[in-house]
């Protein structure tokens, strides 16, 4: 194996891109075709795919990579170490509804609002929990279809307090919690008081948003009926 090509895999591995900009010599590895194939051997063996858009590549894990993604342990670290069970499937179910807000959208009209607000998220997500409420036994179904407690998750939601402590028993609290670990990752950015995508969220949701994981997170959102495709 050519050493450029560790060199590049070594360097992907720091951040998880790189860029045309800031780094071009390494950059250009990877349009040499003898150093793309070995890499190309790399993502099959580990488990990982190489997507090149807008002057960045990015190395990205495949749902199977046991080494590179995320589990609940992770997870639970990065929002922090003493955070329940319940509270991490609400703040996994909270960070899959802000993406939705931002790109709920299709094709070139993916993304669909272009900041949050912490007080409109929290009035969206309330209103999308009460509905959840409303319905109930109807999303029993539901349930067993994703290992989700739909109904428990909004009662939860519904149930934390309305004022401006960062702990887990407040709206404000959860908010902050996945907010902290998006901007942690370089995903979104305080804009003067609302919260805007990075450079590498514009670039990576179009990747991760094909049109079945769309139609998936669509369907989840509104209690897992099959016919919740369209937004």
């Amino acid at each position: 194996m050519r050493p450029e090509s560790l060199k590049l895999f070594a360097k992907l591995m720091e951040k998880g891109y790189i860029t045309r900009e800031q780094e071009p010599t390494y950059y250009d590895y990877y349009n040499d075709p003898e150093i793309a194939s070995e890499l190309a051997i790399m993502e099959q063996e580990l488990d990982f795919t190489l997507y090149r858009t807008n002057g960045r590549l990015y190395l990205l894990p495949d749902t199977s990579n046991e080494l590179f993604s995320q589990n609940n342990s992770d997870f639970r670290r990065s929002v922090g170490g003493k955070t329940n069970l319940e509270d991490l499937y609400l703040l996994n179910y909270m960070a899959i509804f802000l993406l939705h807000e931002l790109y709920g959208g299709k094709g070139n009209t993916l993304q669909t609002r272009y900041y949050i607000k912490e007080s409109d998220f929290i009035d969206d997500f309330t209103k999308h929990c009460e509905q959840v409420h409303s319905e109930g036994e109807a999303l029993k179904n539901a349930s067993a279809r994703y290992s989700i407690d739909f109904l428990r998750l909004a009662d939860s939601w519904l149930a934390k307090r309305g004022d401006e402590s960062d702990s887990l028993d407040t709206k404000h609290g959860c908010f902050m919690k996945i907010i902290r670990k998006f901007r942690d990752e370089d995903l979104l950015y305080d804009a003067d008081g609302v919260w805007k995508p990075t450079v590498k969220l514009n670039d990576l949701m179009p990747y991760y948003l094909s049109q079945n994981r769309i139609a998936e997170i669509h369907s989840i959102l509104k209690g897992g009926r099959t016919d919740a495709g369209d937004p």
